[in-house]
């Protein structure tokens, strides 16, 4: 890329997020859809599947992390598909549902397990892919 102005290079950056970025949102729409048919505690699997998947491959691309790394890979694929594959708002949006319909243990349930399950899905996809 030494041969590309920076302006050249700027938007080359947008192009492979926003690219990575419409393939993830299509990607969860498909799969958050799909996977809400299936319920755990009263909660649809949807979201917390789509962002456990997303977060465990956030930790195998942080275990593999280099100097140098791939400026397709990152761009692409960690920020643009990942930022838009898993998605917070979706989360925020189900937790304001369970609580406006007096679901207080179910709400409770389902913050605990999306934070506790993500933050555990990413350490695992970068313990398992960690060098060396």
């Amino acid at each position: 890329f030494e041969s590309y102005t920076t302006h050249q290079f700027i938007k080359m950056i947008y192009l492979f997020i926003g690219m990575g970025g419409a393939l993830g949102a299509s990607l969860r729409f498909y799969f958050s859809n799909f996977l809400s048919q299936f319920l755990l505690f009263g909660i649809p699997l949807g979201t917390v599947m789509v962002n456990l998947i997303g977060c465990f491959a956030v930790g195998f691309f942080i275990a593999n992390q280099e100097e140098g790394n791939s400026f397709f890979l990152n761009n692409f694929f960690v920020i643009g598909f990942l930022g838009s594959f898993t998605t917070f708002s979706a989360f925020t949006k189900e937790a304001l549902i369970f609580y406006n319909s007096d679901n207080f243990l179910t709400l409770l349930i389902y913050i605990f397990l999306t934070l506790t399950l993500c933050l555990f899905s990413t350490y695992l996809g970068f313990k398992i892919f960690q060098n060396g």
